[in-house]
């Protein structure tokens, strides 16, 4: 018999058993045992060695294992301990040539289901011991599996198989611990099935049982593997979206869940069941920052759903049609500050009251303007000209800041064009400032390029300008995103630069074209010694990694000639222009540039389009 001998393949109720042994004799004895009492029963393979029986384990399925010890390339436990670890469900009969009582111990405590000393038990005596072996090995599977189903029975709804409440409180409760140590969202919807009662009573509880089963699986389709579904009980579904970005994810999933239960589900009856559901939506941590307070907002908002439809006063909060999202009432259950602020902040994009407004760079020894920084500013018009400090925290929460940057991006874009074209500054660049949000939006670099290319902007001209913090979180995602960027033409600064978490890391690492000087370091040039050397030395650093340098916030002269003898030329600031209107930087540019620059009139804030945020 060779080393490896394999009876062909076994026919239904053969046993297949792996004899591990490299004493061919011994072996044959063994075999010739097991057959004498088994006959054509029987299908043996035989190894010599360790190495080969885990990988005969590995590559076939076999009933049991009958185990010398002593192998070629193992002996004692350890020999034990590879085998249970290529096969742990294998039941396994230690028949070895000198087995003590210490021995035996340790084999059965190891995971051996039997074990017989060669000397002291025959061959024949082999395949009683084999029997044994299995019957003990099928009991302890039949107690495996039915624990196994108690425990799923008491964490799971027994009819669609989804998580019980039980189970998703503690989901829910474990990601939201997870949002509240990495600042991320949770979100959450809740799902009730319009009529379902009615379909119920009128056609059965069977048919009622399919419908759920029918919407369960929907529920699971449109959710990502990370997300959690679950039947609270009746018709009433949650839906937990750890880790998103906005309320635009919760809103595309949402949409995905109303558009998958459009399709009318099949019951085995001759008519199709249509059914409509209302999803209430909540997000940690504007809607609440327990279990309890996000599923009571997301209950609110459905059972406001739900009354909205039953009133035929269902009304789009869509800003193509801003008019009916200015006057559609405000929810009466479960109202919030956030959901106000939120409102008016889509009314204000809604009705154009975004601007964006541009503050020079200077080179201040060729005293010519060499860039221009995009900054965003609300002209709302009770309270006036706002900066970005008054909104923007909560343009990045509810996710508005995604198309409200794309289109400050844009107007960007076509103001440079514009200044390139005629000549009033054909060599200006123009920095855009990019959100944490924005870098984690799925395919950002695609839409900066298709702004790129319908506006007809060169890369080289447009920087976008993002801060170390961005990238904590989803570090590597975030990088990619940067790559990706890069690979578009585009220059990328770091902002704030000095104040992030691993400025020197993150140089390091990322493809970064140069660095801004945080106000913070600048405003204390004159009076701390310390913040003098440190901007000495963020100039060293990044003049030795090939890097530009830009200094931001300065006030006035003193600062700016202090920096100029540190070797920092290019400046922004107060001290040289404040944010200005498109139209007021042109004349400024064309002032500069001593060329006479008629502005065009139709030019001026555009509409910030906010959709699905």
């Amino acid at each position: 018999m060779t080393d490896r001998e394999l009876h062909g393949t076994p026919r239904v109720g053969v046993l297949r058993v792996l004899l591990v042994d490299n004493d061919r004799k011994a072996a044959a004895r063994s075999e010739e045992g097991l057959r004498a009492r088994l006959g054509e029963q029987l299908a043996l393979s035989q190894v010599p060695s360790l190495a080969l029986a885990i990988r005969s384990l590995m590559e076939e399925r076999f009933d049991a294992v009958v185990l010398e010890l002593d192998v070629a390339d193992a002996s004692g436990i350890a020999t034990l301990a590879g085998i249970r670890g290529a096969a742990p469900a294998v039941p396994v009969i230690v028949y070895t040539r000198v087995l003590d009582d210490t021995l035996a111990i340790r084999a059965l405590r190891a995971g051996a289901h039997e074990c017989l000393d060669k000397r002291e038990t025959r061959p024949e005596g082999l395949a009683r011991m084999l029997h044994f072996a299995l019957e003990r090995q099928r009991r302890i599977s039949l107690l495996e599996a039915a624990r196994v189903e108690a425990a799923h029975r008491a964490t799971h709804d027994p009819l669609t198989g989804l998580a019980n409440r039980e189970l998703f409180l503690d989901q829910l409760d474990r990601a939201l611990a997870f949002g509240a140590r990495y600042s991320r969202k949770t979100g959450l919807l809740f799902v009730d099935l319009d009529g379902f009662k009615s379909i119920n009573d009128t056609r059965g509880h069977a048919l009622g049982d399919t419908l759920l089963k029918a919407v369960s699986g929907r529920l699971l389709e449109s959710v990502r593997r990370s997300d959690a579904v679950a039947r609270l009980g009746g018709d009433e579904f949650v839906v937990l979206l750890p880790d998103v970005t906005s309320r635009r994810d919760v809103a595309f999933v949402k949409e995905t869940i109303l558009s998958s239960l459009r399709a009318p589900i099949e019951t085995g009856t001759a008519d199709a069941l249509y059914i409509e559901a209302s999803i209430g939506s909540a997000m940690s941590p504007l809607d609440g920052a327990t279990a309890k307070d996000l599923l009571d907002a997301a209950d609110a908002d459905m059972y406001h759903e739900k009354h909205q439809r039953r009133r035929d006063r269902v009304r789009s909060l869509s800003l193509e049609s801003p008019e009916q999202s200015i006057e559609r009432e405000p929810p009466s259950v479960g109202e919030s500050v956030s959901y106000r602020r939120e409102a008016r902040l889509r009314a204000a994009a809604a009705r154009g009251e975004f601007e964006v407004f541009y503050q020079p760079v200077l080179d201040v020894v060729a005293d010519r303007i060499i860039g221009a920084e995009a900054l965003l500013r609300w002209r709302d018009p009770d309270r006036g000209l706002l900066s970005p400090s008054g909104f923007l925290a909560l343009a990045e929460d509810t996710g508005l800041i995604v198309p409200i940057g794309e289109q400050v991006l844009r107007d960007a874009c076509e103001a440079l064009v514009r200044w390139r074209v005629s000549g009033v500054a054909s060599a200006l660049r123009v920095a855009v400032n990019l959100s944490a949000v924005q870098l984690r939006e799925h395919g950002f670099e695609r839409r900066v390029a298709q702004i790129l290319a319908e506006t007809g902007c060169s890369p080289e001209a447009l920087t976008l300008e993002l801060t170390e913090n961005s990238t904590v979180v989803d570090g590597e995602m975030a990088m990619e995103t940067l790559r990706a960027l890069k690979g578009l033409g585009v220059r990328l600064v770091v902002d704030d630069f000095g104040v992030g978490h691993a400025s020197l890391t993150f140089l390091r690492e990322a493809p970064v074209d140069g660095i801004k000087i945080d106000r913070r370091f600048v405003s204390q040039l004159l009076v701390d010694q310390r913040d003098q050397a440190i901007v000495a030395s963020m100039v060293r650093l990044a003049r030795g990694l090939g890097l530009d340098v830009v200094a931001e916030g300065v006030e006035n002269g003193e600062q700016s000639q202090r920096l100029a003898r540190l070797q920092c030329f290019a400046q922004q600031g107060r001290h040289f222009s404040e944010a200005v209107p498109y139209a007021a930087m042109t004349a400024l540019l064309a002032e500069r540039t001593r060329l006479r620059f008629r502005a065009d009139p139709g030019w001026g804030p555009r509409r910030v389009e906010a959709k699905g945020a």
